[in-house]
């Protein structure tokens, strides 16, 4: 393994970007690459992201950023755009976010998008959701405003009465960039609902939240409402598994060891132990495999190996300064894990 005879920065930008280090040009970089350059053990280094182009949802601006190291480490915290990862070997990896100003809202006409006049409980109502700087939901009976919601961000949505153990509620149903919101309303235009996921559907009279785990298999969480006469929806406890698409299947022993740390990391204890060989599953419990791993929230190869050997498993440990330990994977030939060490 690598390790840096001074110490070494890799930046990475979250769009593409010329990246300028103390005045100079570094290079270009992005979410896929990365530039590195070596450090001093103490010093100030201003660095700073000029976009090379604008997003599809906002425009970007260039941003530049003070970051201070003394004695081969951090020296004060750098700002919340910044993350800064520390790798073993002296690499620290730093990930810039270019400035956003959002134009969305600003561009935009109000405009409406879906319009309903149920007769619920011998009433007449007309409600309209409508798009003006954000999705909005207005409730009207007899040309009287009654009340409404701002549903938040989204592009689009429907209207629609649902019954559910034979009572009847309005359903606002809307989609954006960031998931499903779907807010269901009494017949006396009443929150009875208000639920938001990834993917928020209906099935066998069931509403279900559906958000993605982020592992690399594609694991999700879901959340079943069922509707109880006199006690409203009531959520069932959290399941995971694969609701809305079929488990990728991870290729290559770089993805089977990423795999494998994340069915540590969740707590799924049949599948982590599949991808060990029988001699390692038979000598080690699932337990002892949770504490030697630890805490972490990220698995990733270190820069620039992709062989499988290494993984680092990334850890916060304030706001936006974490820290990766190293770990290395010996296979066997069917591809299970034979060996792990703490590199």
């Amino acid at each position: 393994m690598y390790y840096s005879p001074v110490p070494l920065l890799i930046i990475r930008a979250d769009a593409p970007a010329l990246i300028e280090v103390n005045g100079h040009p570094a290079g270009e970089c992005g979410a896929d690459s990365h530039i590195a350059l070596p450090l001093s053990d103490s010093g100030d280094y201003y660095v700073a992201l000029l976009p090379l182009f604008d997003r599809e949802d906002a425009r970007l601006y260039p941003v530049t950023r003070k970051i201070s190291f003394e004695n081969g480490s951090i020296r004060s915290r750098p700002a919340p755009d910044v993350g800064i990862c520390s790798w073993p070997g002296g690499v620290f990896e730093l990930t810039m976010r270019a400035g956003r100003l959002r134009c969305d809202s600003a561009c935009r006409i109000p405009y409406r998008i879906d319009h309903i006049e149920p007769r619920l409980g011998g009433r007449t109502f007309q409600l309209t959701l409508y798009y003006e700087t954000g999705l909005k939901l207005s409730i009207e009976e007899s040309n009287r405003a009654l009340g409404g919601y701002a549903l938040g961000e989204g592009e689009s949505g429907s209207l629609d009465v649902l019954e559910f153990g034979g009572a009847s509620f309005v359903a606002a149903h809307t989609q954006g960039k960031y998931g499903e919101r779907l807010l269901l309303l009494s017949a006396a235009m009443e929150e009875a609902l208000d639920v938001s996921a990834q993917t928020v559907r209906i099935e066998a009279g069931t509403v279900e939240a559906i958000d993605p785990l982020g592992t690399l298999l594609g694991h999700e969480r879901r959340i079943r409402y069922e509707y109880e006469k006199g006690g409203g929806f009531v959520p069932s406890p959290a399941e995971t598994g694969f609701f809305t698409r079929a488990p990728r299947a991870p290729r290559g022993t770089l993805e089977r060891a990423i795999a494998f740390a994340e069915a540590v990391r969740e707590g799924f204890e049949a599948e982590a132990m599949s991808y060990l060989a029988d001699d390692l599953a038979a000598s080690i419990g699932f337990d002892a495999l949770r504490e030697f791993l630890g805490t972490f929230t990220a698995a990733r190869p270190p820069i620039s190996d992709g062989s499988g050997r290494f993984l680092g498993l990334i850890a916060q440990e304030d706001g936006n300064l974490s820290c990766a330990r190293l770990y290395e994977f010996e296979f066997a030939e069917d591809g299970r894990i034979e060996n792990i060490t703490e590199a």
